[in-house]
């Protein structure tokens, strides 16, 4: 009999961590929302938004979900646009700087706790997050925007509006 060794990829403590953290999301939140609302109307509207003229909200956010093959998910649209205003990327780590940013902003919804206490798991960059903490304190309310209301838009408009160096 023949066997054969394959080579085994490390996997480090701040891999698996990530991971739990992105698990959480996705089967906390994200299956959970599609199951309940379904997926019909976001397929269309992200249909929409990529006919939508360059450099708008719209398209620029159908462009990051389509990069990262990712889907408009029921009730998470405004969260997804915060991304793209704010400049957060779609990653764990990401993920947990923009949920300080806008715990900063006012935001105390579950969700934005939930995902902050994650940060816990990697004490390394908690300074990272108080920054963005203080970041959002200090710039206007991004709590309230809403895709539809600013879908047509241009982006770097809205940035300009919401980032403070």
């Amino acid at each position: 009999m023949i066997t054969l060794k394959l080579p085994q990829k490390k996997i480090s403590i701040k891999e698996i961590k990530e991971k739990f953290v992105e698990s959480i999301k996705i089967y906390g939140v994200i299956k959970p929302l599609q199951k309940k609302y379904g997926n019909k109307h976001f397929e269309d509207k992200l249909k929409e938004m990529r006919h939508l003229p360059k450099d708008t909200i719209g398209n620029d956010l159908a462009k990051i979900l389509d990069l990262n093959n990712l889907k408009l998910i029921p009730k998470f649209e405004n969260h997804d646009l915060k991304h793209l205003v704010l400049g957060y990327g779609m990653t764990t780590q990401d993920e947990i700087k923009m949920q300080a940013y806008l715990l900063g902003n006012g935001s105390r919804k579950l969700t934005c706790i939930l995902f902050l206490l994650s940060g816990i798991l990697f004490p390394s960059l908690w300074k990272e997050y108080y920054q963005e903490y203080q970041k959002g304190k200090s710039s206007p309310s991004i709590l309230k925007l809403s895709l539809e209301d600013c879908m047509r838009m241009q982006t770097h408009d809205m940035r300009k509006k919401y980032i403070i160096n």
